[in-house]
């Protein structure tokens, strides 16, 4: 399980764009906003995408002026650690 917590900074007057373009994002979770373009959003690995592509999608996202990592918790997955430690 891997878990990152970003604080968004768009463009004051794209927040509405902003939101809509990460609510697209795979792992991408909008949690609040706040004034001056502020967005709060956690990314999750999924099945087919890792958190790091999804901070990579926000920082590329029209109107986004900054992403900041603010939070990280990263746990093995004990379904898949067995299964590398047999092929090792």
């Amino acid at each position: 399980m891997n878990i990152c917590g970003v604080l968004v900074h768009s463009k004051p007057d794209c927040v509405a764009d902003v939101a809509a373009a990460l609510a697209r994002i795979s792992g991408v979770e909008l949690h609040g906003s706040a004034d001056g373009g502020r967005l709060i959003v956690t990314i999750e690995d999924t099945a087919s995408t890792l958190a790091l592509s999804g901070l990579e999608q926000i920082h590329r996202t029209p109107g986004v002026v900054a992403a900041a990592l603010v939070y990280h918790h990263f746990e093995p997955d004990h379904d898949t650690a067995g299964a590398v430690a047999k092929e090792a």
